[in-house]
């Protein structure tokens, strides 16, 4: 056999090797409704590169941002069922499939940032972990989403100005009802449908998590700021029951190890929401920061509204509420 040959043989079985090594690798779906150049969907792509990086190829990872599968109340249920992998998914998202999740965004539920990382890392999978499994998920981290807060076309300082107004809420017991609770007509709407709405005078106020809001362009139809953040969300890295059955322990564990990185949000979120505030102003927004009277005013109105969630919620609400709160003073 010549050297021309061999080499020739050479090639032909490494690409044989290559082309094995290419049919045999996964390909996992993820989908999250924040875009590209947001804090999320920047840390999503690190996560994405991370698991490729750990896998050399053998598992990778295909973002799909901006809800370009659909939105995401409509994805987690798909996640459930095993027809999508992954997702990104906010706070609002979980509880459709976790309904008790949703208390973790009751509002001013929390009292400091500190407190509520330290339940999130300690307490969590012990409180909710059951449900997950029962509802076909598998968790992989927890997600900083941010502070709520109401953009609207006219300022709202206190409860009484919402008074007649129809404002957009999130398609969640916590927020509607805190809503309601301070005298707005709440109408409950995906994030995909609310600058929509905000255009057509559907509405004209809506509550959003801060940088999402500011991110995505809530401002240009709604300039009004207000600072209320009466809720902090906390949001899951998940991933289908069904999937994560699927993978090999090799392959569960380049998906671990890499998972975390999304614990990198709370500082990135934290420090991105003042800037991007500052952004906004300049811009031609109204930042509306409330005085200790004004913003006494909003919770003052959360024992009602407390009370109003846990009943609407019915089922282990209450169980689950008390258990956060054990949390809540573990933490404290």
């Amino acid at each position: 056999m010549t050297m021309k040959t061999q080499l020739k043989l050479g090639l032909a079985v490494t690409a044989l090797m290559m082309g094995a090594n290419f049919a045999d690798a996964k390909e996992l779906r993820l989908s999250m409704a924040p875009p590209p150049n947001s804090p999320w969907g920047k840390i999503a792509q690190k996560f994405v590169d991370k698991v490729g990086e750990l896998s050399g190829g053998e598992l990778t990872i295909k973002a799909f941002m901006g809800s370009k599968l659909g939105g995401e109340q409509d994805v987690i249920k798909q996640i459930a069922r095993g027809r999508v992998d992954m997702g990104v998914m906010s706070n609002t998202a979980v509880s459709l499939v976790v309904p008790e999740f949703g208390l973790l965004a009751s509002p001013y539920g929390f009292d400091t940032p500190e407190q509520f990382d330290c339940v999130a890392d300690n307490h969590l999978l012990s409180t909710f972990g059951k449900e997950f499994d029962a509802a076909g998920i598998k968790t992989l981290s927890w997600m900083e989403v941010g502070y709520q807060v109401i953009f609207s076309k006219e300022g709202v300082r206190v409860p009484a100005d919402l008074a007649g107004v129809k404002i957009r809420t999130a398609p969640s017991v916590t927020d509607t009802k805190f809503i309601q609770t301070a005298g707005g007509t709440a109408v409950p709407l995906s994030p995909k449908d609310t600058i929509p709405a905000l255009k057509t005078g559907q509405v004209s106020a809506g509550t959003q998590l801060s940088v999402f809001g500011i991110v995505v362009g809530y401002p240009k139809v709604a300039p009004q700021i207000t600072l209320t953040r009466h809720q902090h969300q906390v949001g899951g890295v998940v991933m289908s029951k069904k999937t994560w059955e699927s993978l090999n322990a090799k392959e569960q564990g380049w998906v671990s190890e890499a998972a975390p990185i999304f614990l990198e949000l709370r500082k990135a979120l934290r420090g991105a929401e003042g800037a991007l505030l500052k952004k906004a102003a300049g811009e031609g927004a109204t930042i509306i920061e409330l005085s200790a009277e004004e913003l006494g005013k909003w919770k003052a109105l959360v024992p009602a509204a407390q009370k109003t969630i846990l009943g609407e919620m019915g089922g282990a609400a209450q169980t689950k509420w008390d258990e956060i709160q054990k949390a809540k003073a573990a933490c404290s």
